[in-house]
């Protein structure tokens, strides 16, 4: 997981973060990305099921439409 630091200042009521900085942060690090079948050629595709990204070496979804310019 990647080292995340955060200058926070002090409030009684609530925390808020001034400076973020991250360091070297992974794809597959992100929470909502399912990177587990990554390999050469691979997308990203949503999955409104699981509510992440996943990535596939194929693509078959019903619902995909795929709009392209002038070549």
């Amino acid at each position: 997981m990647a080292n995340i630091k955060a200058k926070v200042r002090k409030n009684p009521q609530k925390v808020v973060a001034q400076t973020l900085r991250v360091g070297n942060i992974a794809f597959a690090d992100l929470t909502d990305v399912d990177a587990s079948a990554q390999s050469d050629g691979g997308m990203i595709i949503f999955n409104a099921t699981t509510s992440k990204y996943t990535v596939s070496n194929n693509i078959s979804n019903q619902n995909l439409q795929i709009t392209g310019g002038t070549y």
